[in-house]
C-alpha cells in the first residue's frame, strides 16, 4: 500500500506526464511569444487535425485563440474589449 505522501508525489508526476508545455506563435499586438500547457491526448489531436475547440475542450477560448493566432488573452482584450460568450 501506498501511504498518502506517496500517492500525492505520484499524482503530480502523473499529471507532468499527461499535460505538456507548448510555444505559441508570436502575438501581431505585442510581438512576443507565449506558452500554454495543454493535455497530452488533445495535442495528439490536434497535430492529427482536430478542430481547435474539439481537441482541447477544457481550455479557455482565449487559451485556444493564443494557440491559434498567437493573440494573447490580454492583448486581445485591449484590441478588441473582450471575448464574446
Amino acid at each position: 500500500m501506498f501511504s498518502n505522501d506517496e500517492r500525492t508525489e505520484m499524482s503530480q508526476d502523473t499529471k507532468a506526464k499527461m499535460w505538456t508545455r507548448i510555444e505559441t506563435p508570436r502575438c501581431s499586438w505585442c510581438g512576443y511569444k507565449g506558452e500554454l500547457e495543454v493535455p497530452n491526448e488533445g495535442l495528439f489531436a490536434r497535430n492529427q487535425g482536430a478542430l481547435i475547440q474539439d481537441a482541447f475542450p477544457e481550455l479557455s477560448r482565449p487559451e485556444r485563440e493564443q494557440i491559434v493566432s498567437g493573440t494573447h488573452p490580454e492583448c486581445w482584450e485591449q484590441m478588441f474589449g473582450g471575448f464574446d460568450a
